[in-house]
């Protein structure tokens, strides 16, 4: 049995699209609930456990690494 290079290129860019396509429309991934799809974060409130009595945390978003989406 023998493979024609046409079906090798054709399943090779049909799983190529099957990543890529997904990434282009933005599947599986919703909005960021910490930054609200900013992707950066200013945060400052009482925490007693904290040495200075608040939690203070700015700049890129932890959770989504500044992308505004995380992966469902």
């Amino acid at each position: 049995m023998e493979i024609s290079l046409g079906a090798v290129i054709i399943a090779a860019v049909f799983i190529a699209l099957a990543f890529i396509l997904p990434r282009l429309f933005g599947g599986n991934y919703n909005v960021c609930t910490r930054c609200e799809g900013t992707g950066f974060i200013d945060e400052r409130w009482p925490d007693p456990s904290e040495p200075s009595g608040f939690h203070e945390a700015s700049g890129k978003c932890p959770r989504c690494k500044g992308k505004g989406k995380v992966r469902v």
